[in-house]
């Protein structure tokens, strides 16, 4: 999988899977802010976290004296994607905890994750389900749109499992 560092002021946006928490990812999961996902057994969200090119959102300490004690710095947000890293790309659990939104940093999540995607030559398609109140918008800033094609034979089709949290 791809691997990006990004900084800006006191956060970090990276792709290593080396940094990613998944006990924050659970925790993020099972809250009520959260409301498309659940948490889940320890096996099965490393698994998954495996299979995905991951964006992490970590919050940099403001002195080395921060540092002391500390292995990792937080992870404050996530975005997940569910992808061949050629032509397809699926944009999930995308998040930024409560006390740090209203900073750029969802958008500023969605630059980089924008960025990785324009590095790949032969994408033909990335995909996600967002709220339409609130996600369309928010995700237009990176070229997203409803996929409206009924009338030419085409439609996005689905099945619910077991782990959803949407309803029917």
């Amino acid at each position: 999988m791809a691997k990006g560092t990004w900084y800006r002021e006191n956060y970090m946006i990276s792709t290593s899977p080396q940094l990613i928490q998944p006990d924050a990812v659970n925790a993020a999961f099972e809250s009520e802010a959260i409301y498309w996902a659940k948490g889940m057994e320890s096996e099965y969200l490393k698994k998954m976290l495996s299979k995905s090119l991951c964006f992490g959102i970590y919050a940099l300490p403001e002195s080395s004296s921060e540092l002391a004690g500390r292995s990792d710095p937080p992870q404050i947000g996530f975005a997940r994607v569910i992808t061949d890293e050629v032509t397809f790309a699926y944009l999930t659990d995308v998040y930024v905890l409560e006390e740090h939104q209203g900073k750029g940093l969802g958008s500023w999540l969605m630059e980089c994750v924008d960025e990785e995607f324009a590095s790949w030559p032969h994408l033909r398609r990335v995909m996600l389900m967002a709220n339409l109140k609130t996600g369309e918008a928010f995700y237009a800033k990176m070229g997203m749109s409803q996929f409206i094609q009924g009338e030419n034979g085409f439609a996005i089709l689905n099945k619910r499992g077991k782990g959803s949290s949407m309803p029917s």
